[in-house]
């Protein structure tokens, strides 16, 4: 991208009179106003788009986003992360929750500078092309960020229009009726001109366009049980995987290595977040605010407490240990070890001796084994071999007999987003682009749709998926059969197994209805077993409820009053 707007959130919450007035204080630098002028020219043009993908740095690779996307879930289980409310569905989630406020008031905002874009692009004397291709990059952006809320919180605010006064009487909208904005915006995105080769980072493309909209279909059509909106995401997925320019890797950690970390160069990513450091949202005029938050920090997300542990100190290898989210032992539970290699491709599950004191592991040297996790009950054999040796963590070791969560300081650690490429061990900025969008979840949809709508090509879909994950020499143990993709449980672990991490988990589900919501996550993490059919959706923020005049009119979602 080119230069970003040293304001960002000029009207961060002008939409709603709510609490962080000290906010937009904060970052309005240099006083540019919707109505001066600036954004109908060109550089202003590119500013203002600039500013409309910032706020993808809340959400992708971003803890807001993670307890929002992943936590509370039949697969991710709450490991002392920051935000237990939402993790367990404790009583504090309500309308002080601090992910809701957060994410609420920044995508309103970010909304509000698409409206912005979208209004002041025709006035711009520049390259009809280019014209286009930025006000559809708006339209998609907005989209995203209405989707998010919309699945969040139901019945919604709906704008198209830019303000840069406070809204004191908002309306809901309809989830249907703003799911038809959405798609207009994704239709016009797929008619225009938009790239459909990546440039750098992380514009939006046709193929992202088009991929997106496959997600929303398959979540409408989930929603609705409607054939013909089945038949839609079946036709739009298929359509990326035969016709557009990107490819599985037959290696499923390579998709997650470093050296592949890079959105653009990644064949199997389809849209991204860019984090890269050369990217020009890093300046120092907006460190303490934008750097702060703008590294990838998923590497923080999985990592578990190794480093007050016999034979090891803190490293660039094995990572910054915060924990917060750790596998659900139903989760581990779904993998195949023999035969799918993304079960070593997803988790480690071995840390070898690095320094510090070993203490009653006598038989314990630099480089040897010093901690084996294993989701499998070590035997007697095991046991006596690994003493005075190293640490053997095992199912009940980590886990309680239910599932529950017994240890949530050492466990099977989740690395897809490890980063051993930071400066220092102290770093928390990840350089990693985060992969909204893969081709994997294209086969997935066209996978399930397929089955939905009675496609001969459905199965294939799944077998060329899951045959690419296999372990060379073991393709045929990987495939499935009709009535597999039939059975919405067999496509909830499939997703698992594929997309766990990535911010989707409490989408599927979702949308899923509240039967499959309620018993996977009561099934899968029992910690989170307080889960109530109300939590299919997020309490609004009560500082924006307090801030409105029509009360009656937008009031809290059920279940939180």
């Amino acid at each position: 991208m080119k230069k970003i707007l040293s304001i960002i959130y000029i009207s961060l919450l002008v939409l709603f009179s709510t609490s962080c007035s000290s906010f937009l204080e904060e970052t309005n630098k240099n006083g540019v106003t919707v109505d001066n002028g600036y954004y109908d020219t060109e550089d202003g043009m590119e500013s203002v788009i600039n500013s409309c993908y910032t706020p993808l740095r809340f959400w992708g690779g971003k803890t807001y986003g993670v307890a929002m996307g992943e936590s509370g879930t039949d697969i991710v289980a709450n490991a002392g992360c920051d935000f237990p409310a939402m993790a367990d569905y404790q009583s504090g989630l309500n309308g002080t929750d601090p992910v809701c406020s957060y994410l609420y008031e920044r995508f309103y905002a970010a909304i509000n500078y698409c409206n912005v874009a979208i209004q002041h692009i025709p006035n711009v004397t520049a390259d009809a092309t280019l014209k286009n291709q930025r006000i559809n990059e708006a339209r998609f952006l907005r989209a995203f960020y209405y989707w998010i809320l919309v699945e969040n919180f139901g019945d919604i605010y709906y704008t198209n229009t830019p303000t840069d006064a406070v809204i004191a009487n908002p309306k809901k909208t309809k989830v249907a009726d703003v799911y038809t904005h959405i798609f207009a915006d994704l239709d016009s995105c797929i008619n225009s001109k938009l790239p459909e080769v990546q440039g750098n980072g992380g514009r939006v493309t046709k193929w992202a366009a088009k991929a997106f909209k496959a997600r929303l279909l398959l979540t409408r059509a989930s929603e609705l049980n409607d054939q013909s909106l089945y038949e839609q995401a079946y036709t739009l997925a298929k359509d990326v995987i035969d016709n557009g320019p990107f490819q599985l890797n037959k290696n499923f950690a390579s998709v997650f290595d470093m050296a592949n970390s890079d959105g653009t160069g990644n064949k199997e990513v389809i849209w991204y977040v860019d984090y890269s450091s050369t990217n020009q949202l890093y300046n120092k005029e907006l460190d303490d605010y934008i750097i702060r938050s703008g590294g990838n920090h998923d590497h923080l997300m999985f990592c578990m407490k190794y480093d007050d542990q016999p034979g090891m100190v803190r490293s660039l290898e094995y990572g910054r240990p915060f924990n917060h989210y750790m596998p659900t032992l139903y989760l581990l539970d779904m993998y195949d070890t023999q035969n799918d290699q993304r079960w070593d491709g997803t988790f480690r599950t071995l840390w070898k001796c690095n320094g510090g004191k070993t203490g009653s592991y006598t038989l314990m040297h630099s480089g040897d084994t010093a901690i084996w996790a294993t989701r499998n009950v070590a035997t007697s054999a095991q046991i006596a071999w690994a003493k005075n040796r190293y640490q053997i963590l095992d199912r009940y070791t980590i886990y309680n007999q239910d599932g529950s969560v017994k240890n949530n300081k050492q466990y099977l650690q989740i690395k897809k987003f490890e980063d051993p490429t930071r400066a220092t061990v102290k770093e928390d900025r990840s350089s990693r682009d985060v992969f909204l969008i893969r081709l994997s979840e294209m086969y997935l949809i066209a996978a399930e749709a397929g089955a939905k709508c009675s496609k001969s090509d459905a199965l294939t879909c799944m077998n060329t998926l899951r045959t690419t994950r296999a372990i060379s020499g073991h393709e045929n143990a990987m495939k499935v059969t009709q009535s597999n993709i039939e059975d919405i449980n067999f496509i909830l672990d499939e997703r698992a197994r594929e997309l766990v991490g990535e911010q989707l988990r409490w989408f599927d589900l979702k949308r899923c209805g509240e039967t499959i919501f309620l018993n996977r996550i009561r099934t899968g993490n029992p910690d989170a077993s307080a889960v109530q059919s109300y939590h299919m959706l997020r309490p609004f923020p009560q500082s924006f409820l307090d801030a409105i005049s029509d009360k009656d009119q937008f009031t809290q979602n059920p279940g939180y009053n």
